[in-house]
């Protein structure tokens, strides 16, 4: 019990577990994977000059450390060249990659912590059923404050190394894949043009393909507290609600004025990264398909 209510709570937030395309189906998207939830292309998206993003280049995701060996098979597939993970030394340690030797090589480490929430407090609140009085969303919505403030460098090396390594096609992903992932999902595809409201997009479809699993959870930690957790009390920390990944835009044009000179000026995002950038993964979208 204490095992799964700490992985919960350090599912919420260790750095601070909708809609696609209308002309690409979800399935098109989502990872048949076994073992691993959350795992999906970004290839598709339009960005506003008329362009979009190559499928089979980018793709996020959550958890790897219960690959099967068919979604091992299936990674090696994809022609993956780097694993990008952005969780704590701890996560890591309580929950290795489960990747194919070649690939494990390959996997690099970008960690986001938890910055000063109480990991302790939250975990012993869910155990005695005590929510009703955290602001779960505003914890959440301060994390993705820390992500543009505390933790800017962090993405800054994610965003300028996916043109410097050359390695790809590349795999990022934390514990849920939605929160931190989600976050350098949205910073990558509006550096490449992709307009925010389309990030938001994507950044919503968490819920969707969470859902089964989070149920799941929810059912797990009531049962676990001996009834006291109210299930609906969770939806808030196992999901994701635009509010987050607004409170980012918005510390974003508090920091710079824009999100654009956010980009430019804290993340290193000049005009010639930038096309160097979108040279690489993106390509002109034909009218019959994305």
């Amino acid at each position: 019990m204490k095992a799964l209510m700490t992985g919960l709570a350090l599912l919420l937030f260790t750095g601070l577990g909708s809609a696609t395309p209308a002309d690409q189906p979800a399935d098109s998207r989502l990872l048949p994977l076994q073992g691993a939830a959350n795992v999906r292309d970004l290839g598709g998206y339009r960005t506003e000059d008329g362009r979009r993003v190559k499928w089979g280049l980018l793709y996020r995701g959550g958890a790897l450390d219960k690959l099967t060996e068919h979604d091992q098979q299936h990674l090696q597939r994809l022609g993956l060249q780097r694993v990008v993970d952005l969780r704590s030394p701890a996560e890591i340690d309580d929950a290795p990659d489960r990747l194919p030797p070649d690939l494990l090589a390959r996997r690099i480490e970008l960690p986001v912590t938890a910055g000063n929430l109480d990991i302790r407090d939250l975990t012993r609140r869910i155990h005695a059923g005590d929510l009703a009085s955290l602001d779960l969303q505003d914890i959440l919505m301060e994390g993705n404050r820390s992500f543009v403030r505390e933790h800017a460098g962090i993405f800054r090396d994610w965003l300028h190394g996916l043109l410097n390594d050359q390695s790809a096609p590349v795999l990022f992903h934390c514990t849920a894949g939605k929160d931190r992932t989600g976050y350098a999902a949205a910073v990558l595809l509006l550096a490449l043009g992709v307009p925010e409201a389309t990030v938001m997009q994507d950044y919503m479809a968490s819920n969707q393909y969470l859902a089964e699993k989070n149920l799941r959870i929810a059912e797990q930690v009531r049962q676990a507290s001996g009834g006291r957790t109210d299930p609906a009390l969770l939806q808030s920390l196992l999901g994701v609600e635009p509010r987050y990944l607004q409170a980012a835009f918005d510390a974003m044009r508090e920091e710079q004025g824009s999100v654009d000179a956010y980009l430019r000026q804290t993340l290193g995002l000049d005009d010639a990264t930038r096309a160097g950038l979108q040279e690489r993964f993106l390509e002109v979208a034909t009218e019959a398909g994305s």
